[in-house]
């Protein structure tokens, strides 16, 4: 695994000059390459500007950028500006994580959710029943050579 880069930065903070290390980061300036869609919640890594605000939570890879009306997300307050840091006692840390753990629910599930706020930082845990006929598991995913978005299920299809 390789190992952030630092660099030593010289600032004018609180009346006093301090030289503070920074952890660099890399940006490709493609933006968001990927969307998972579940219960009618948009989930996706955090975006550079939610990044930027200073607040991540330890497991902060599952983003909930948006929810839709009339979903299991709005019925039951999964809303926008929370991470999702476990599902049914199982930790996300990222997406692919994530997209493994709710995998296997099944169509009307009850599922327990604990999630951090963006802006209070104030864990709560939820319950939701899914409603995958309706509001099924999916993703897109941007391929960057070409521009294009690819849509893959995730729940299974019934027939």
């Amino acid at each position: 695994g390789g190992q952030v880069p630092c660099m030593q930065v010289t600032l004018f903070r609180n009346r006093e000059v301090q030289t503070v290390e920074l952890r660099l980061g890399e940006e490709d300036g493609m933006g968001t390459g990927r969307l998972v869609h579940w219960c009618g919640a948009q989930l996706q890594a955090p975006h550079r500007s939610v990044r930027e605000l200073g607040f991540l939570p330890e497991a902060s890879g599952v983003y909930i950028s948006r929810w839709h009306h009339g979903s299991p997300a709005h019925r039951y307050g999964l809303y926008a500006l929370h991470f999702i840091n476990e599902v049914n006692g199982r930790p996300t840390p990222d997406l692919d994580t994530f997209v493994e753990v709710v995998r296997s629910l099944k169509d009307e599930d009850f599922v327990r959710v604990r999630v951090c706020h963006l802006e209070t930082t104030q864990p709560k845990v939820l319950t939701l029943k899914t409603d995958l006929l309706y509001w099924p598991t999916w993703e897109l995913r941007l391929e960057p050579r070409t521009c294009t978005w690819q849509r893959i299920n995730i729940s299974p299809t019934k027939t």
